[in-house]
């Protein structure tokens, strides 16, 4: 029997930052969407970030006297590493530039509480925005939004392969729900915003590095669905072999802190963000325990200042400065960062930040000596230290007299070998319609947040969201306007500019 057929005029494939982003700004401009998620909840990726959103020209960089334009981010988000990002797909990069800022007013025109602007080299200027409390506000907002706007949500809910016409325009897909399969026909189009590959093994040891492939997911339901889905009907990848990583990562505390307790309210939010643009930093320190309630990652500067990582056996197995990611190999890819006190006194004040943390932007040595002191040891000795982390004292007095590191010592961790994102996606161009193999659009289908990156790469805070909220957001809105007076499809042929 064949699977009933129901109509909408734009279909979101997946419902984190990226495709809420789509479907809402879909049906702000008119169109009847209907979003698909896989998962039993909405949030994605997005919900498991720190939540930082970098942007230039907004309102608060703007209330800080500080003086940005789209060249200059365009620049900046270059300058991360120069060798491999220049280049890679400039189109989407101007797009991101241009758009983010008025991306970052429309979040704030659905609610969402953000605090900043905050420094991050090599950007020139303060761009990093973060979200209060967490990065959960986005998906409540935008959840809110959604509803507000009729967006219909199908939650549980694969997709089994997209419906092409006679043309090659797809037209719709075919949704496998928790009561049986259904047709959906979108007459305007279908918007891919399934996320990376990094929790898809096989692609992963397809297409990256041992080290890469090893690593453990931060988000396991990342599977590359949409990757699949496009190629199916003829679409091409870009730079599928590139990520970042795999990073250091301390995992969440089992039991998270107040804030992250707190609901989510709009008003709640907002008051928060209030206190923390102008509370100074130390009144919100006692706070910090209920801050750093996701995977924080500890700053590569740790090593630069001479940081050491041992693994469960407590063997400095590589050279840190080089590259940490020979940890995914290491017994569990789990180990400790250790050093002595007077790299952690570095580590309390600016600019030598241990990581980023939600709400507050930077947590130094303190913050999580006081906030998560599960992930926090101190003795004097190497033999005492080996003790307290549960490693072999032998081999650790050796690692630490390899370092040159003094005492008193710090371990830091247990630390995970993780994969955050990878990089590669769908070749889309700058009005983000999904292209084929002769770099020709897939009419009907468009591609946004990690799936859609088209060969952007992105390095640095908030760069990822950024492009997530600002692809998706305008996605939405060419869907809802596409072809108006036509039959609501994007056109295909070579029309635009490409960006691949």
């Amino acid at each position: 029997m064949a699977a009933p057929t129901r109509a909408t005029d734009v279909l979101v494939i997946g419902g984190g930052g990226s495709g809420l982003a789509a479907a809402v700004s879909a049906a702000q401009h008119g169109a009847r969407v209907l979003l698909a998620e896989k998962q039993p909840r909405l949030g994605g990726s997005t919900a498991l970030s720190v939540g930082s959103i970098t942007a230039a020209g907004t309102r608060l960089q703007a209330r800080a006297g500080v003086q940005d334009s789209v060249p200059d981010f365009a620049e900046d988000m270059v300058a991360f590493k120069p060798a491999l990002l220049t280049g890679d797909a400039p189109a989407l990069r101007e797009l991101l530039a241009r758009e983010s800022a008025a991306t970052v007013a429309w979040l704030e025109s659905l609610g969402v509480a953000l605090v900043g602007p905050y420094p991050e080299a090599p950007h020139r200027v303060s761009r990093m925005h973060n979200v209060v409390p967490s990065s959960r506000a986005y998906i409540a907002r935008l959840a809110d939004a959604a509803r507000r706007h009729k967006v219909e949500v199908l939650l549980s809910t694969e997709v089994a392969e997209l419906v092409r016409d006679a043309s090659g325009a797809v037209t719709g897909a075919v949704l496998r729900t928790p009561t049986g399969d259904v047709t959906v026909e979108a007459r305007h189009g279908v918007v891919l915003a399934s996320g990376d590959f990094s929790g898809n093994p096989k692609m992963r040891h397809e297409h990256l590095s041992p080290a890469a492939a090893a690593a453990h997911p931060i988000n396991p339901y990342a599977n590359g669905d949409g990757h699949r889905l496009a190629a199916e009907v003829g679409a091409a990848w870009r730079r599928m072999d590139v990520t970042f990583g795999p990073q250091l990562r301390f995992a969440p505390p089992q039991r998270p802190g107040l804030v992250s307790r707190l609901p989510t309210w709009r008003w709640l939010c907002k008051a928060e963000a209030f206190l923390v643009q102008r509370l100074p930093a130390s009144a919100l320190r006692p706070f910090v325990k209920s801050l750093l309630i996701t995977h924080t990652s500890p700053a590569a500067t740790l090593f630069a200042h001479g940081a050491i990582l041992v693994n469960n056996a407590g063997e400095r197995f590589c050279d840190e400065k080089e590259s940490v990611a020979p940890l995914s190999s290491q017994d569990g890819g789990r180990g400790y960062i250790v050093f002595d006190a007077g790299i952690a006194a570095a580590f309390n004040r600016p600019p030598n930040a241990i990581s980023t943390a939600p709400g507050i932007a930077f947590a130094y040595f303190d913050d999580y000596r006081r906030g998560r002191p599960d992930l926090v040891f101190q003795a004097d000795t190497a033999t005492e230290l080996a003790e307290r982390i549960g490693v072999d004292p032998a081999a650790l007095a050796e690692s630490v007299r390899q370092g040159a590191l003094g005492t008193p010592l710090v371990a830091m961790g247990p630390v995970h070998s993780m994969l955050t994102v990878t990089e590669g996606g769908l070749a889309v161009d700058d009005e983000l319609r999904v292209l084929d193999t002769s770099d020709v659009p897939i009419p009907g289908l468009y591609a946004v947040g990690g799936v859609g990156q088209g060969g952007m790469l992105l390095l640095g805070h908030g760069h990822h969201i950024a492009w997530a909220m600002t692809s998706g957001r305008l996605a939405g809105r060419a869907l809802a306007r596409a072809n108006a007076g036509g039959d609501g499809r994007a056109s295909g042929g070579r029309a635009g500019r490409h960006a691949t």
